[in-house]
Formats: C-alpha cells, structure tokens, sequence
C-alpha cells in the first residue's frame, strides 16, 4: 500500500512540474523571470573568476571574455525588462514579445559559447572550473529556449510536442535549484588554494520576496 501511495505521489509531482511550463499556466513566466535574475550574477561572476586569474590568460583573451560577458549581460537584462512587458502585455503584443525573448536568449547563447574558446589557460583546475560553471548557465539558458514553443499560440502541434518532450526528459531547473548547482559547482574544491579562496566568495544567493540576487554580498 505505501509503495503504491509514493509511486502515485511520484507521477502527480512529475505531472505539476511539466504543468508548470505549459502555456496553460503563467507559472513558467514567474520562473522564467526569477532565473533570468539568478543568471544576470552568475554571469558576471564568471568574468570576476577569469579576471581573478590573469596571470595564466593573455590580456587580449582577458578582453574577449569581459566583452562576451558584458553583453551576455545587456542580452539578460533586456530578457529581464520583456519579460516583466510580456505580464502585463495583452494576448497580441505577447506574441511579438516572446519572439524577442527568443532572440534575447539565442544572443545570451551565442555570447556564452564565445567564452570557452577565448580561454587559454594553462592551468588544468582553473580551466575545468570556468568550463563547468559556463556548462551549468547555458544549459539553463538552453532549458528556457526549450519551453518558449509552449507559450507560442501559433506553434505548431509537433513543436510543442517535441518541447514537452525535452521537459519530460529534462525540465529547466527552478531558479532556487539553478542557484543551488551553481554555487556547488562554483564553490567545489580543486586542491587549488588560490582558486578555492577566490571561489568562495562568488556564490549568488535569494534576497527578499522580488527574488533579488546579490553576487558576492551586493545586491544586483
């Protein structure tokens, strides 16, 4: 009888969590805004992080990367301000607007994946770090791009299937759980002391109830 009770408290979970990003539900928004919010720091941190090991990286590669990050961080800023158009928008303006959050993310997307490329580090640790902590933002930002065929009205019946799909097999983290893989993975120890020290202090962390982020103890 209990086996049977926590396998149909696991279906009923699973089914609110894909409920949650159908466009039958504005819950998807909500959350799509608060990780926007959570990325906007963790961004930002991963630039601090590269800057706080220049001695290993090329000025021009150390120029490359602050510039991906700034503009990663304008397109997340703009992602930001549609998003809060997009609730108070009526049915017809929210069609254009979610087209421009497409594009804001597929802008995001493209800045982030210029980060890697521009890092030539010689140090294993520190390059292995700045890898992970980019992998965790784009796939998060990868998870959001995945659920926008949901709210489209004039998406078609297979693209939204193929959406529900990619949920099923891997729903977007919640802001709450992104900012716990990051900071776990931001603040794992490498043996390096110099990088841990500096790591320690790049976490991001949930201030109030406007889902405001503070990245190494200033609010954003």
């Amino acid at each position: 009888m209990r086996r049977g009770w926590a396998t149909g408290a696991l279906v009923v979970a699973t089914v609110c969590g894909l409920l949650m990003w159908t466009a039958c539900s504005t819950a998807w928004i909500s959350e799509a805004e608060q990780i926007v919010a959570a990325l906007i720091p963790a961004v930002a941190n991963i630039v601090t992080l590269v800057a706080s090991v220049e001695g290993n990286l090329s000025v021009a590669d150390l120029q490359t990367v602050q510039s991906a990050g700034a503009q990663a961080d304008a397109d997340l800023q703009l992602m930001q301000s549609l998003i809060a158009q997009y609730q108070k928008a009526d049915a017809g303006a929210q069609a254009g607007l979610l087209n421009q959050i497409q594009s804001a993310i597929t802008a995001v997307q493209t800045n982030l994946n210029g980060v890697l490329p521009a890092l030539h580090i010689k140090d294993a640790a520190t390059q292995a770090k700045i890898t992970a902590v980019v992998g965790i933002l784009l796939s998060e930002v990868q998870s959001i791009a995945t659920i926008l065929p949901l709210a489209k009205p004039s998406a078609s019946a297979e693209m939204k299937g193929m959406a529900l799909a990619a949920i099923d097999t891997r729903a977007p983290l919640t802001a709450n759980e992104f900012v716990g893989s990051y900071n776990a993975t931001m603040t794992a120890k490498t043996g390096k002391a110099e990088l841990d020290r500096a790591t320690r202090g790049l976490q991001i962390h949930l201030h109030g109830r406007f889902e405001r982020w503070a990245s190494a103890g200033l609010l954003k």
